[in-house]
């Protein structure tokens, strides 16, 4: 096994008994409460939202910003039978949901490819220079970015991509 080169300690300041009784009887350790309490999951309820969460609690996806207009783009990319690149993370989240969202698009019946970055040779975050070699070799047509960031949208929008 690999050592680690800290010695990673815990803050000390928890001292909610009461709350730790109850995180120990929905089986949590002393460690993961306390990380829990300072995260501010610190009442009953909090604690039983967090541990067994519900479709109920989640946010509805339309209150992000232009989400009709990225719908109704995804819409008109997968009846134009036109690939679509969906641009991923390379760290263990990024894949997870670079993997989800082409999952999810082709069962709507939508053309996918997926491109995770090499951190070494992309850097980090949208690369113009990725988005511009699929544009040149037209094996997409319509990118999506699910990691939204100020340079890609703009970039996006001077290639007309989302008109």
């Amino acid at each position: 096994m690999i050592s680690s080169k800290y010695d990673w300690q815990f803050a000390t300041n928890f001292t909610d008994e009461k709350f730790l009784k109850k995180a120990k009887k929905a089986g949590l350790e002393p460690a993961a409460a306390s990380l829990l309490y300072q995260r501010g999951v610190q009442t009953e309820e909090a604690l039983q939202e967090f541990l067994e969460p519900s479709l109920n609690q989640l946010h509805d996806p339309y209150d992000l910003h232009d989400m009709e207009r990225a719908v109704e783009r995804i819409r008109s990319a997968i009846e134009n039978y036109e690939q679509i690149l969906i641009y991923g993370d390379y760290d263990a989240d990024g894949m997870t949901s670079a993997s989800i969202v082409k999952e999810a698009l082709e069962q709507l019946g939508a053309e996918c490819q997926v491109y995770l970055p090499n951190r070494f040779t992309d850097g980090y975050g949208p690369n113009s220079s990725v988005y511009k070699y699929f544009i040149e070799i037209k094996a997409s047509r319509s990118l999506l970015q699910w990691i939204m960031e100020w340079r890609a949208l703009k970039l996006s929008n001077w290639l007309s991509l989302w008109a």
